[in-house]
């Protein structure tokens, strides 16, 4: 693009490197929080911290960020998180043939490092060629993330202008999300009746037993086309000598259809009650039971090809001479919890790959391509190229 940025090619290695070597796991972004507020209020931004920390046990809050643009174009939101999964202390990164790996003991965080790195990159794009037309940059940096996208729950959207935004979050560059799903949380508890398992078994009820044969009833995994359900975490018994009293059962379901994701959980609630009528018909008794809580975890998102943020990052591939996919998620994002509350953002993809592993690594080309994307999607926008 002729009146477009160039991309600063080493300065965004440099960020990505030096990023992924300061620790910053779920509830302890703060060494994070901070370099990036030093950062970025260096290099001309306004940067205020909110209380999500607080609120979510953790020592960083979210980031809210601004750039002053040069036209007079509507705010763009840009996001990304600061935190990162386990192992990720002591990162040490090593380049091998194009490629940023870790050593092999830990993990890379490139998710979402490099979605950091290239919100840095707009921002010494604007200092570098200040003349390059963009509008008001905004970025929403959240912490905790990968333990149930908490600090986008926690973000005040009403401290933000821009109407349409992109979460940098995936892995493939040239594509864009325009769906995903709803899900809800569910953790089930069931209570039997303790007993000595040797001296008097036929005492008790086993919650464990019961459990099983409530999950014998489910239908979990792919449901259809646009649904999912999953049984993820079980825990219960004291001894291998005590009939179990308690079982914690931990599940979700999810789905691209609001419908079908009650009728999921409905379903799900339904074997409980149905095993454990069962068994208190056979026991004579008021054991066993069940109780449950349900959290609506995030929303589904749905966008056409006519919705401006689709629009517009196809718009700014074409520009770069791609041929922009699109695709449907699994998973829900920051950019659900933005969307629903009020900022329609698409999930763009910056490269990462075999992420949440010690396999994770991402090729400096695509981090490139990422980092031109964006910045084409900014003029783009500040050149009124999309309506």
């Amino acid at each position: 693009m002729n009146d477009g940025y160039r991309i600063l090619e080493k300065e965004l290695l440099d960020d990505f490197l030096t990023m992924v070597q300061i620790d910053s796991h779920s509830r302890d972004e703060r060494a994070m929080a901070d370099w990036l507020t030093e950062e970025l209020r260096s290099l001309g931004c306004t940067v205020e911290e909110d209380d999500a920390g607080e609120k979510v046990g953790g020592n960083a809050g979210n980031l809210r960020v601004t750039l002053k643009g040069n036209t007079g174009a509507p705010p763009l939101l840009f996001s990304s998180h600061m935190d990162t999964v386990k192992p990720g202390e002591g990162i040490k990164p090593v380049i091998e043939d194009g490629v940023v790996r870790s050593s092999g003991d830990t993990i890379l965080a490139a998710d979402d490092k490099s979605g950091l790195a290239v919100i840095l990159q707009l921002v010494r794009l604007a200092n570098a060629q200040p003349d390059v037309p963009r509008p008001d940059l905004e970025f929403s940096i959240h912490i905790c993330e990968e333990i149930g996208l908490l600090g986008a729950k926690h973000v005040d959207t009403s401290g933000f202008r821009a109407t349409a935004g992109f979460v940098l979050d995936d892995e493939i560059v040239d594509r864009v999300c325009v769906a995903s799903p709803g899900a809800v949380r569910l953790t089930y508890r069931i209570t039997g009746k303790a007993s000595h398992a040797g001296l008097a078994p036929e005492k008790g009820i086993n919650a464990i037993m019961v459990a099983a044969d409530a999950l014998s009833r489910m239908k979990i995994g792919r449901i259809d086309e646009e649904s999912t359900a999953n049984v993820g975490v079980i825990e219960g018994g004291t001894a291998a000598n005590v009939v179990t009293e308690n079982v914690s059962i931990k599940a979700e379901a999810r789905s691209h259809n609001v419908d079908k994701l009650r009728r999921q959980v409905e379903h799900m609630n339904a074997c409980f009650e149905e095993a454990c009528a069962e068994w208190r018909k056979k026991t004579g008794s008021d054991l066993p039971s069940w109780e449950h809580e349900e959290e609506e975890d995030y929303h589904p998102v749905k966008f056409t090809l006519d919705d401006y943020p689709v629009k517009l990052t196809i718009a700014a591939g074409k520009e770069l001479g791609w041929n922009m996919g699109t695709f449907v998620s699994g998973g829900g994002t920051d950019g659900s919890v933005l969307t629903h509350a009020g900022i329609p953002c698409v999930v763009l993809g910056v490269g990462m790959k075999d992420i949440h592993s010690t396999s994770e690594h991402i090729a400096v080309e695509d981090l490139n391509k990422a980092a031109r994307l964006c910045a084409a999607i900014v003029t783009a926008h500040a050149n009124g190229k999309v309506k």
